[in-house]
């Protein structure tokens, strides 16, 4: 566990009615898939001010409440489940209350109580991290107060992305991560290429930036594009699908000639490796019995 009281806040300009700020995830440990920093964005839209995906700093942390304070919120929304973020506490408070079945104040609700602003998110929640405050839900195509519009989720985690038509620019919650310096798709569930599909659709759009949350978060359109040629980190859809436990569908993609001796980038762990972590032993027979490796 990290034992840290810093929050590590940093707050960046993108344009003048667009900024982003960084700050260290209270939850993250050294087991997550997922960097430690994690980014919010505030954006300007005429007379709205909309906070995506907030994780948000201690009251003392002048660079971010001073600015929400001269211009507040009039809406916060939660681009995909599990993006309701709790406010930022020292990791041993968290992982004290995860111990005792307790609960953090989640960022949204702590919002929408200094400021009365609405909130916007996904239909369901993932258990534990439900909202005291009443969410709008957010769909494909609906527009948002100030013309914020939701993209159709990407990956098939009810992710709902938004396209900011006056400043040019596509927010992501997980459908991207930026890992050595390079952008990637995350592993879809992408039995298909309709997750493929669904991201090279979005290069109809005449964005310029893109702000993702895991990552050095403002990447350009030329970089987004060269994402969609590069493999998902960490792992293939078959990884995904292995760990689930959807027997169907492995079988279907060992049908069409996916690689079974595929490593994942983050651990170098086979499809057979991600089946076992899922514990489950129909796809772990399966996988044996077409020879299917693993790691050790």
């Amino acid at each position: 566990m990290i034992e840290t009281r810093d929050p590590q806040l940093a707050v960046r300009d993108v344009r003048p009615d667009l900024w982003i700020w960084r700050i260290r995830h209270p939850g993250w440990t050294d087991e997550a898939d997922w960097q430690p920093m994690v980014t919010g964005t505030c954006v300007d839209l005429g007379r709205e001010r909309l906070l995506l995906d907030p994780l948000v700093p201690p009251p003392d942390a002048k660079a971010f409440w001073e600015r929400l304070d001269a211009r507040p919120p009039t809406a916060v929304v939660t681009l995909l489940p599990d993006h309701v973020r709790p406010i930022w506490v020292a990791p041993k408070v968290m992982d004290a209350a995860k111990r005792a079945g307790g609960r953090i104040e989640m960022s949204v609700d702590v919002l929408v109580g200094r400021y009365g602003c609405a909130a916007y998110g996904p239909a369901t929640f993932e258990e534990g991290q439900e909202l005291k405050t009443p969410v709008r839900t957010i769909a494909p195509d609906v527009i948002l107060p100030g013309g914020a519009v939701a993209l159709a989720d990407p990956r098939g985690f009810h992710e709902t992305p938004l396209w900011l038509p006056e400043q040019r620019v596509l927010v992501f919650g997980d459908a991207l991560t930026e890992r050595d310096g390079e952008l990637r798709t995350w592993t879809m569930a992408d039995a298909d290429g309709s997750a493929s599909r669904a991201l090279r659709a979005v290069l109809r759009l005449p964005f310029e930036r893109v702000i993702i949350s895991h990552g050095e978060p403002v990447q350009s359109r030329a970089e987004y594009e060269r994402a969609l040629e590069r493999r998902p980190w960490p792992a293939s859809p078959m990884h995904l699908f292995a760990w689930k436990g959807d027997l169907a569908t492995v079988r279907r993609l060992v049908e069409r000639g996916d690689d079974i001796a595929a490593r994942a980038d983050n651990d170098r762990r086979t499809v057979l490796d991600w089946a076992r972590s899922g514990g489950h032993q129909p796809v772990i027979d399966y996988l044996v019995s077409i020879g299917a490796p693993a790691s050790r």
